[in-house]
């Protein structure tokens, strides 16, 4: 007697989302009861309120039967955000990825070629083969807190530009007085808005109490400041979307790379591709922290024994304040020095001793 044709049901559909500045690419799968995995055609939307509401239709009309349905996309710049704000409004199961995530994935498959198709599908394929974090979105004030922080950045940057500006003219053959007034008072104003975006940032410290006291709590690591503790927490978003220590290297750009192949092998580095602006918040503070904190002085004393230029002590420095910034605020305690740093972070006395190892640029 023959057995009885078993049920195929879906299981799980997900849609992944490849998404560029005026439109993204969904793909929409399924996984059924045997572990096989199906594909639809890939559609493309406008990256619109429209193109949301087409999206969630066009999902609807092909769900067969009722179950899980959840959306990938990869954080990418800041095109994703009106989808995923829309998405959590509507109350969607949905998973947003750090892009080191998504590439650590693609490795592992058999894929060669990268088009907006074939990356939508492996989002899909990533959501359908993995159980993914829910994403939640960040709360206003973390939001308001990155918006100040860049604006900062980018106010501070073009305040040492003109200061080396003021310098040059200053000292060519016959300044113009005119043009040097004017580069005054361009300084004059860039400093006013400085000081006006302060403002507003401690504003919005004493409208959150519990931020303005998570940030105060990584300001007790020697060489990280206010400033620093901001733009750290302001560029992760809380650390939302971090889920270990070396997942944060490799969002920072701070993790080792290496190059070989045959008898031709290259010096590791890091790998530079992550948050410039993170590693650009890091640096100074790392600096700070050699001259300030006796761990961290006797950690680039061993490393410069083994390397005669100083600069992988400084990257491996730098990655790990931001490993200690991401225990603290995780475990919600103040620096100790004492503490026995390995078992906040678990892994992060061997990572950074990675970047020491055989950097080279």
């Amino acid at each position: 007697m023959p057995l009885a044709k078993q049920e195929i049901t879906p299981l799980k559909y997900v849609v992944g989302i490849d998404i560029a500045k005026s439109s993204f690419v969904a793909c929409l799968g399924q996984v059924d009861s045997r572990q096989c995995l199906h594909f639809g055609k890939e559609t493309t939307f406008e990256n619109t309120p429209i193109g949301f509401t087409d999206l969630l239709h066009w999902v609807t009309r092909q769900q067969q039967v009722a179950a899980p349905l959840w959306f990938v996309v990869e954080a990418t710049g800041v095109y994703y955000e009106e989808l995923a704000y829309f998405l959590a409004d509507q109350q969607q199961l949905l998973s947003v990825l750090l892009p080191n995530k998504v590439k650590h994935f693609a490795r592992s498959t058999e894929l060669k070629s990268k088009t907006d198709q074939l990356d939508a599908r492996l989002l899909c394929r990533l959501g359908l083969e993995r159980a993914l974090p829910a994403w939640q979105p960040p709360t206003p004030a973390l939001r308001q807190l990155r918006a100040l922080a860049r604006e900062r950045q980018v106010l501070t940057k073009q305040g040492a530009q003109l200061k080396a500006r003021v310098h040059a003219y200053q000292h060519s053959y016959q300044p113009d007085s005119r043009t040097l007034a004017r580069l005054a008072a361009q300084q004059q104003l860039v400093q006013e808005q400085v000081a006006a975006l302060d403002q507003d940032l401690a504003e919005l410290q004493a409208a959150e109490p519990e931020l303005a006291r998570k940030l105060q709590q990584l300001t007790s690591i020697p060489g990280i400041g206010l400033t620093t503790a901001v733009i750290v927490v302001a560029e992760t978003s809380g650390f939302a979307l971090v889920e270990n220590e070396r997942q944060l290297a490799s969002y920072a750009g701070l993790d080792v790379v290496q190059r070989q192949s045959g008898l031709s092998a290259h010096a590791t580095r890091i790998s530079k591709r992550g948050n410039t602006r993170l590693r650009t918040a890091l640096y100074l503070p790392a600096l700070s922290s050699l001259r300030h904190n006796p761990r961290q002085i006797a950690f680039y004393a061993r490393l410069r024994t083994r390397h005669p230029s100083g600069k992988p002590g400084v990257i491996a420095v730098m990655r790990k304040l931001l490993v200690l910034c991401y225990a603290l605020w995780k475990t919600d305690r103040v620096y100790d020095p004492d503490y026995p740093t390995a078992h906040l972070v678990g892994q992060e006395i061997a990572p950074a001793t990675e970047v020491g190892r055989g950097y080279a640029g």
